[in-house]
C-alpha cells in the first residue's frame, strides 16, 4: 500500500496544482472518485487490461464512458496514467488529491470513535478542541464501539489519541506481564 501511495503522490499534486491553478479542484475531486470507482469494478478492470489494448485505446474506453470525461486536459491525464501503465493507481490518486485539497483548504478530517453515542454538546467540544489543536476546520464522522468500554479513540490522517480504556486496560495488562 505504502509503495502504491509512493507511485501515486507525484500524479496527485500534479493534478492537484493543475486544478487548483484552474479553480477547477472540485471538478477534478469528482472526476478523480468516478475514474477510481471505474478501474475498482471487477469486470471493467478486466475488461480494460486486456493484453491486446494499447494506451491510446484503453483511453478512448475510459473517456467514452462519462461525459464528465471528455475534458482535454482530464483525457490528457488518463492519457499519461495510461502510457505509463498507471491506471490501476487511481484509486491511491483520488484519496492523495483529496487529502491535498483538504490541506488546501485547511480542514482535517476526522474520525471519532466513542464507547457510546456522544450528544451535539460533547461533539461540539471535541471538535472545537481538535480544531485548536491541528489548527484547521475539523469535518468529524462519529461512530459507536462498544469495545471501547469507556472513552474515545480519535484518528486524524495518521495521527492516533487513543483515549479509551480498553487502551488503558492493555496498557495496565502489559505493565503487569512484563
Amino acid at each position: 500500500m505504502a509503495e502504491l501511495l509512493t507511485l501515486a503522490r507525484p500524479y496527485a499534486k500534479a493534478a492537484f496544482g493543475y486544478a487548483s491553478e484552474q479553480g477547477m479542484a472540485d471538478h477534478w475531486s469528482t472526476v478523480l472518485q468516478l475514474l477510481s470507482a471505474m478501474v475498482q469494478d471487477e469486470a471493467f478492470s478486466a475488461y480494460l487490461n486486456r493484453p491486446e489494448l494499447t494506451p491510446e485505446q484503453q483511453v478512448k474506453i475510459i473517456v467514452d464512458t462519462n461525459a464528465a470525461l471528455q475534458d482535454q486536459s482530464v483525457s490528457n491525464f488518463i492519457t499519461l496514467l495510461a502510457q505509463n501503465d498507471r491506471l490501476s493507481l487511481l484509486p491511491e490518486i483520488a484519496l492523495e488529491f483529496e487529502q491535498l485539497k483538504a490541506q488546501n483548504q485547511n480542514q482535517t478530517d476526522v474520525t471519532i470513535e466513542s464507547a457510546f453515542a456522544l450528544t451535539d454538546e460533547q461533539k461540539q467540544l471535541l471538535i472545537d478542541r481538535l480544531s485548536k489543536r491541528f489548527n484547521s476546520s475539523i469535518d468529524a464522522t462519529v461512530t459507536v464501539n462498544p469495545a471501547l468500554i469507556a472513552g474515545v479513540v480519535i484518528r486524524a490522517g495518521d495521527q492516533v489519541i487513543d483515549d479509551s480504556a480498553q487502551a488503558k486496560l492493555e496498557k495496565m495488562r502489559t505493565r503487569l506481564t512484563a
